[in-house]
């Protein structure tokens, strides 16, 4: 097994003086299920969130290996996302907008997961291609203009293997994950065509800090971009700003930008960087709302049952210090979790045949990103009592 290593540079400047803003000793990995439970208290790995003096931008201290993030047992699907459709197809009209007819010879997309994008914008252009792990090994069943490399964007030889020179290309909440995110876009910046368009989406780090939701810092997001650290991040990689905008309804906010290979000029330099000040601070308010959150649950009487079975499910418990015991379950409406676990929490998930009826329950909803609409549903069925798991629902 590979080992950990530290995040030494900065991933938008690459620069070397990075702060550590807080600590997160025996911190879980998030997005695995299995289907016994897991006794014991959690075992994770030791992380920190570091801030870079010279731009503000914020990444994990530690890279973990992925054969430990994405191996067995690592279920994170866009297709099972509730978000996935609608979020898809957002960017689809944001890339629409931007290219104003102009019709795309060659889309790459980083990251392509489980195609649901990729389905999308292969009938918008003439050719397109897809990396993504996922697919090692195997052979996805898709159109005939498009072609899967199941690879890691490290491991791929972009000069012989895209095929040609892209045109358009576009990454979906994967630069966050990717440990050296200047060296390969620097890469990609070689063999794309000189005209090429770069569409990029990612959580907004500065909307994570102003809605004190440090829930979504964890180990298989190594970084943490907002406005500032992307435009620092396109000039670093010899790119040239073209527009942004913001989806509020995707991941609790997500930013897009668009850039292109440098004509000239100075880089374009947006938004406000983070300080580590006040983003510690906000963290220490994060830790006394889940505090706070664990002592209206234990004030109600009678069974309390969870609601979403969510891939980030084990970084809440982390933070509220609890293995979810209090829960008599964890409902969810995706029938393929029904009697998962997640390693060291005690619940069990619940869906399908075998779902509860929750009339006059008294409910936690336990995904987070899923609050608004999981409000809505719980009220339809008439449950006795809504615990949202932030300060606003």
């Amino acid at each position: 097994m590979q080992d950990i290593t530290l995040n030494a540079s900065c991933g938008a400047c690459g620069g070397t003086r990075l702060d550590e803003v807080f600590t997160l000793p025996d911190f879980p990995i998030t997005g695995i299920f299995v289907t016994q439970p897991v006794p014991g208290p959690s075992r994770g790995f030791d992380q920190s969130l570091l801030l870079c003096a010279d731009c503000g931008h914020a990444q994990l201290s530690r890279i973990i290996p992925p054969a430990q993030l994405y191996g067995e047992g690592y279920a994170h699907r866009s297709s099972a996302s509730h978000l996935a459709g609608s979020a898809s197809d957002w960017f689809v009209d944001y890339i629409g907008r931007l290219g104003r007819g102009r019709v795309f010879e060659h889309v790459l997309e980083v990251g392509c997961n489980d195609l649901v994008l990729m389905r999308k914008m292969a009938t918008r252009a003439r050719r397109a291609t897809g990396i993504e792990p996922i697919w090692r090994g195997r052979t996805p069943d898709v159109p005939p203009n498009v072609a899967i490399i199941g690879k890691f964007l490290e491991e791929v030889d972009l000069a012989s293997e895209l095929g040609g020179r892209p045109d358009l290309i576009i990454s979906t909440h994967n630069l966050e994950h990717i440990a050296s995110p200047l060296d390969q876009y620097c890469r990609l910046m070689e063999v794309v065509a000189d005209d090429a368009l770069f569409v990029i989406e990612v959580p907004d780090s500065d909307v994570m800090v102003e809605n004190v939701r440090f829930d979504q810092v964890f180990h298989q997001h190594v970084h943490y971009f907002g406005l500032a650290s992307l435009c620092r991040f396109i000039d670093s990689v010899g790119g040239e700003y073209v527009d942004h905008a913001f989806n509020p309804r995707n991941w609790g906010g997500s930013l897009s930008i668009a850039f292109r290979r440098r004509r000239g000029g100075n880089g374009k330099a947006l938004g406000r960087r983070l300080e580590r000040a006040p983003v510690a601070e906000r963290y220490a308010l994060f830790r006394r709302q889940k505090a706070d959150l664990m002592a209206q649950l234990a004030g109600i009487e009678g069974p309390v049952w969870g609601y979403g079975g969510g891939q980030m499910v084990p970084s809440l418990a982390y933070h509220m210090e609890s293995d979810l015991s209090f829960l008599a379950g964890i409902v969810d409406d995706n029938p393929s979790r029904d009697g998962l676990y997640y390693p060291h929490l005690a619940p069990r998930i619940v869906a399908g045949p075998n779902r509860p009826n929750l009339k006059d329950a008294a409910v936690f909803i336990t995904a987070v990103d899923g609050t608004r609409a999981i409000a809505h549903k719980l009220r339809d069925e008439d449950v006795r009592t809504i615990v949202s798991p932030t300060a606003a629902a």
